[in-house]
């Protein structure tokens, strides 16, 4: 009887521990796919060390996704009185989600480029646009 009690315990012990060494089978890919993500920040154009003019953007990410690869329909947007700017899926991004939530993707032309984290809810990076300094700590939310 103790026998068979000791065997149940190992055999318990090793389908506890079997998971932890198979490859990706602790961290979760996350679904990103359909989802579009959106934030609003401020790009700062002006001379180097001289003053700078500050747009508000909105930037809009559709996301498509097949395993650890990404695509994404981009849309830029900045309004203001004077001035109307939309580039409604005009730019194509693509890119890899990792199984820690990082995710990096840049367009073939170069002129838009995010490099970011799944934290919870919300996605964070740097967005970087057609040669402008890079915008850091960008807050994306899921709208849809």
């Amino acid at each position: 009887m103790r026998r068979i009690r000791h065997l149940t315990l190992l055999a318990l012990l090793a389908l506890l521990a079997l998971p932890a060494c198979l490859p990706g089978s602790i961290a979760i890919l996350r679904s990103i796919d359909g989802q579009t993500w959106a934030a609003r920040f401020d790009v700062a154009v002006g001379p180097t060390g001289g003053p700078a003019i500050r747009f508000p953007v909105d930037l809009a990410l559709t996301f498509r996704q097949t395993g650890t690869d990404v695509t994404a329909d981009a849309s830029l947007e900045y309004n203001s009185p004077l001035l109307r700017l939309q580039t409604d899926g005009l730019i194509d991004l693509s890119g890899r989600l990792d199984f820690d939530g990082r995710l990096g993707l840049e367009s073939r032309s170069g002129l838009l480029t995010f490099e970011g984290r799944f934290v919870r809810n919300r996605l964070i990076g740097t967005v970087a646009i057609a040669g402008v300094p890079p915008v850091a700590d960008v807050e994306f939310v899921r709208v849809r």
